[in-house]
């Protein structure tokens, strides 16, 4: 590993008759380590339900935003399914309440000893199936709900597009097997991802300020991970992977290119 050493020294002169003292003392050390940039997240997007592909928004090298839509289904069976669960949940609240009703009028009878104990436990049973019915009907609304959002496959956070698996008037089935259909990277952010040798971890920690250097350009970013266990070794030592984290602003930079790390 090639890095370079800055010595300050500072001098102080005194006089004493003839004599002259000097006090040398180091002040600072800077260590550049080769680097090359990674995503700082890289996600592969797919849905949990199957349809045919009726919109494609995404096309590889495309900027996209946070909420964007990028590869859409066609939704009408998931709209239709929806439609179909809220009249359900609609139609057994009524029933819910009905049966509430009921059985507080059969309470009421009992409590005059006008109704048997069977015929008020009857209609606390009514009741609780009610109730149950309501509650079921309830959670396959959600289903549908999520089924139908599923069909929208959206940007999770601002990224660039790296790869698109799918075109207008393909079908998937996910239910067999999920697919990939989008693959996509954080925009604004990457990763440095250097190798450091075990002498010159001392004084390194998480979230310390360091910069890095790509194409001439100097970057603030922070130390994310240092490594706790060895990834490479050479004659001169053992050496731990160091990840930098640094903010890119509007500049497009690709994974892969070769950077700088200077840690102080």
């Amino acid at each position: 590993m090639k890095y370079q050493t800055l010595m300050y020294r500072l001098t102080h002169m005194f006089i004493t008759g003839s004599a002259i003292s000097l006090l040398s003392i180091p002040l600072a050390h800077a260590l550049d380590v080769p680097a090359t940039l990674h995503w700082s997240k890289r996600v592969e997007l797919g849905t949990s339900v199957s349809g045919v592909i009726k919109t494609v928004a995404a096309n590889p090298g495309d900027k996209v935003s946070k909420g964007d839509s990028l590869i859409k289904l066609d939704d009408r069976h998931y709209a239709a399914a929806l439609s179909k669960a809220r009249a359900r949940v609609k139609d057994l609240g009524e029933k819910r309440k009905e049966a509430k009703r009921e059985l507080d009028r059969a309470q009421q009878l009992y409590d005059r000893t006008v109704l048997s104990d069977h015929e008020l436990q009857t209609a606390k049973n009514a009741r609780v199936a009610a109730e149950s019915d309501y509650e079921t009907a309830r959670a396959e609304r959600v289903t549908a709900e999520l089924n139908l959002e599923y069909t929208d496959i959206r940007a999770p956070f601002n990224a660039f597009v790296l790869q698109r698996n799918v075109e207008v008037g393909q079908t998937i089935v996910s239910e067999l097997k999920p697919e990939i259909l989008v693959i996509i990277a954080a925009a604004g952010e990457m990763i440095a991802r250097g190798y450091i040798a075990q002498k010159d971890l001392n004084g390194l920690s998480r979230g310390q300020a360091v910069s890095v250097v790509v194409a001439g350009l100097n970057y603030d970013a922070k130390i994310k991970h240092v490594g706790l266990e060895p990834v490479k070794s050479d004659k001169q030592g053992i050496y731990y992977e160091i990840d930098i984290v640094f903010n890119t602003g509007e500049r497009l930079l690709r994974a892969g290119q070769k950077v700088t790390i200077k840690l102080p």
